[in-house]
């Protein structure tokens, strides 16, 4: 996700499963059971008992940070900021060199975050909550969460069109929307053609009436009213996709990049009305992305892996990090480097290295 714009949008998915599994088990009842059982009874009370929300924890400060699962990264004027496990929130002002933690009142796992401009961001998370930062992401204040929502499970996305309206998406069809900056946040999924209640996973825009909301069973949901109705555009794909990388071309229409689970990943030149599948010759998912300078467009995934799309959508060249650990979110900083966050923590790598890579 790049600074001040969602045409870097991604939505990194990769650490992040989603479950509604019911097991049915029979058990023969012996008196050793019962006793075992009752202690488990009083010892799950205790442990209840003794229960604290994560939303009301503030984030304990750590020195190894930057080195945990952080999940997306971004840019605020020229600071880099990431998100990640138990409510880290990092930020850079030197490239990536050094990166401190935040003040964040909550210690649920966040999934993503955009910035308006230099100042004021917002990010998103499990127990669907939201956080807004009005001092480029130095200090952090919850606007929403799961308790208000009365919603189970998490949101992975969000968008803002300016400093008042934006959206957060998530798992079941969740879709929310504000208009006075995040003060107050709607339930907006019945503006949605969505009856099967798919998962939304990531957002990206290319003007202002225009978004892109990535869904399961190959779905690409649009918008050309500026949010008031989301349509379901198919792909050939019958899986989820877990980002998209949107950008309006000199000719008016819009050229997208969406890619998920198994490797796959379609693009289109019109906007989502016709899609090309490229072969990345790989299996493994895909979780975020990144426009680069000259058009073309790196994508990163599990086990390490990086795709460069060329620009003209021509070929996808494969390369591979050599520890193997997972990436989820990919964006360039101001001096040209890539920044990496995943499984992990940071890296940071010389963008012509990987680009030019055989």
């Amino acid at each position: 996700m790049r600074f001040g714009s969602a045409e870097t949008k991604r939505k990194g998915f990769t650490m992040k499963t989603i479950t509604n599994t019911t097991q049915a088990r029979s058990t023969r009842f012996s008196l050793p059971h019962l006793l075992t059982t009752l202690l488990l009874i009083v010892s799950t009370s205790a442990v209840r008992a003794d229960y604290q929300d994560p939303l009301d924890l503030p984030v304990l400060q750590m020195e190894s940070a930057s080195t945990s699962l952080l999940l997306d990264v971004t840019q605020a004027g020229e600071r880099l900021i990431a998100v990640g496990e138990r409510g880290h929130i990092l930020y850079s002002d030197d490239k990536g060199e050094e990166w401190a933690q935040a003040e964040v009142p909550i210690r649920s796992q966040l999934n993503a975050v955009f910035f308006m401009d230099e100042r004021r961001g917002w990010a998103v998370g499990e127990d669907a909550v939201i956080l807004n930062s009005v001092d480029g992401g130095v200090s952090w204040k919850k606007q929403f969460d799961a308790r208000e929502a009365e919603m189970k499970g998490p949101l992975l996305d969000l968008y803002f069109k300016n400093a008042e309206e934006g959206f957060a998406v998530g798992v079941f069809n969740k879709i929310y929307h504000t208009v006075d900056g995040g003060q107050h946040w709607e339930e907006w999924q019945d503006h949605a053609d969505n009856l099967d209640e798919w998962h939304f996973f990531s957002m990206a825009s290319t003007a202002e009436d225009t978004l892109y909301v990535t869904s399961e069973a190959g779905l690409l949901f649009r918008s050309q009213d500026s949010g008031e109705s989301f349509v379901p555009l198919q792909t050939a794909h019958d899986g989820s996709f877990h980002g998209v990388l949107a950008k309006r071309d000199t000719d008016g229409l819009d050229r997208l990049i969406l890619f998920g689970v198994g490797g796959k990943l379609f693009t289109t030149v019109d906007g989502g009305e016709r899609w090309r599948e490229l072969d990345t010759q790989t299996e493994a998912g895909l979780s975020g992305g990144t426009w680069l300078a000259d058009g073309s467009a790196l994508i990163v995934g599990a086990d390490g892996l990086m795709l460069h799309v060329a620009a003209d959508f021509s070929s996808v060249k494969k390369s591979q990090r050599e520890n193997g650990l997972p990436l989820s979110s990919i964006t360039v900083s101001d001096r040209g480097d890539l920044i990496l966050v995943g499984l992990g923590g940071i890296q940071i790598l010389n963008a012509g290295e990987v680009i030019n890579h055989d």
